[in-house]
């Protein structure tokens, strides 16, 4: 068994500095509690919600003062029992056991591999989004947006704003059912920006936002050189002899987000697939507590669904979180929860909504050609994806011990996705009846040394 050099023992401890582990470590102060806020970046904010967290939540941080605790720039790698924390923080692995954990460990970007797709030139919205604010995008860019979700036109008016050029906006979504979702539910998904305001610039800039059609294909030797266009139809299978060209020297492709569920797996919550929510997601209380008790789960970690919705269940974990550690009585706790509970029901609505009109569906795997890379990490195509589901694996753990897709450094958060997809496609499985891949620690890579300052108890 594995003991770390030093062992801390906390009130309470949120992982995850968005909007969710802000606000729910605001309710924990606002309560008397000391919270400690562990955030792998040095920023507070998140990376894709951070201007939705600079209003009231960043100023709650500051009034709380010495109540919550800061570790910026600290990597949780995993959680063993019970309810204990690896850390890895100013170079030391560290052991925290707090009597209360709430994850608000946010989301990672969805892949969807497609020939090309690794060449140079081709990112996703988080990184478009990093070179757009170091201003580091070269004017006058040709760039195509293209995927799904209410993330499109949020990248697409910013690179408008920083001088590209993009040349069209692709949703693999029907424009049709589209239009009759919105604006009400795109409004609400509460996104870093105004969705009003992100459509009038697209529309000014005459930039055509066009559904139902997707990148078929990425064609360049050293970087991009263009795009192969393809309809799709509603299960977003390709439609034969619908290809156009297009010239551009970049691609971003928005495929949505995945929740980040590996703590939540690793401490040993219950989980299920939910389509419209993006993935495997923690089964949870109306409070946001997991199966585990006092280990609670929020904000896009736990569903995709915004900003909006993320503050609001991270307000009821923090206020939940406190009154099970008796910082507040029960009929207090349900007097604040209250107004957040009643608050969310709408959104839950408009996330549900959204969701599935933007769920990747199984048609694209259609997109996959035997050359195609599928674990970048690995180098594992498509052809050999296929070999091993004709060899008979039926699920994600034996495509990974088949042909070591998910076993790199990114523990399957580029593969996952597109396996799972695959596998539905191939099998012709439904996803909500998928297995989650196995989880083991460390969930994110962390150096060598960190492992070997421990010892054998």
């Amino acid at each position: 068994m594995w003991t770390r050099l030093m062992t801390t023992t906390l009130q309470i401890a949120v992982v995850g500095g968005g909007p969710a582990g802000l606000a729910a470590a605001g309710e924990a102060a606002r309560a008397g509690l000391t919270v400690h806020l562990y955030d792998e970046r040095p920023a507070l904010g998140g990376p894709v919600y951070g201007r939705a967290a600079e209003s009231t939540l960043l100023a709650e941080l500051h009034a709380a003062g010495p109540r919550i605790v800061r570790h910026q720039g600290a990597t949780v790698w995993g959680i063993f029992e019970p309810r204990t924390l690896a850390v890895w923080e100013n170079d030391r692995a560290d052991s925290v056991r707090p009597e209360v954990i709430v994850l608000a460990g946010g989301a990672h970007d969805r892949p969807m591999p497609i020939p090309g797709w690794t060449l140079p030139g081709v990112t996703n919205a988080e990184t478009m989004l990093a070179l757009v604010e170091t201003r580091a995008l070269p004017r006058g860019w040709r760039v195509l947006v293209a995927g799904t979700g209410p993330v499109l036109p949020v990248v697409a008016s910013r690179l408008v704003r920083a001088g590209a050029e993009v040349v069209a906006v692709l949703d693999a979504a029907s424009a049709e059912r589209m239009s009759r979702a919105l604006p009400s539910p795109w409004g609400e998904w509460a996104l870093s920006g105004d969705a009003a305001a992100d459509g009038n610039i697209l529309r000014a800039a005459r930039i055509p936002l066009v559904g139902s059609r997707t990148v078929a294909r990425v064609v360049g030797d050293e970087t991009v050189r263009e795009v192969v266009t393809v309809a799709v139809d509603e299960t977003w299978r390709p439609i034969q002899g619908s290809e156009e060209t297009v010239e551009v020297a970049a691609v971003c492709l928005v495929w949505g987000s995945v929740p980040s569920t590996q703590l939540s797996q690793l401490c040993g919550a219950e989980h299920r697939y939910a389509v419209e929510l993006g993935g495997w997601v923690p089964a949870r209380s109306a409070e946001m507590e997991t199966t585990v008790p006092r280990v609670f789960s929020t904000g896009d970690g736990a569903g995709i669904g915004g900003a909006a919705v993320a503050v609001l269940e991270g307000r009821i974990a923090g206020i939940a979180a406190a009154a099970r550690l008796g910082a507040i009585s029960p009929e207090v706790a349900r007097s604040r929860g209250e107004p957040h509970q009643t608050a969310l029901a709408p959104l839950r609505k408009s996330q549900a909504l959204v969701g599935r009109l933007t769920a990747t569906r199984a048609g694209l795997a259609e997109l996959i050609t035997p050359d195609t890379v599928i674990c970048p990490c690995e180098a594992i195509t498509g052809a050999q994806v296929d070999q091993a589901l004709n060899e008979g694996a039926g699920d994600l753990g034996q495509i990974k011990r088949m042909t070591r897709a998910g076993m790199g450094q990114c523990q399957g958060r580029m593969c996952n996705p597109a396996l799972t997809t695959m596998l539905a496609h191939r099998r012709g499985i439904p996803l909500e009846t998928m297995v989650p891949p196995s989880i083991r620690p460390p969930v994110t890579p962390i150096p060598i040394h960190v492992l070997a300052t421990r010892r054998d108890e």
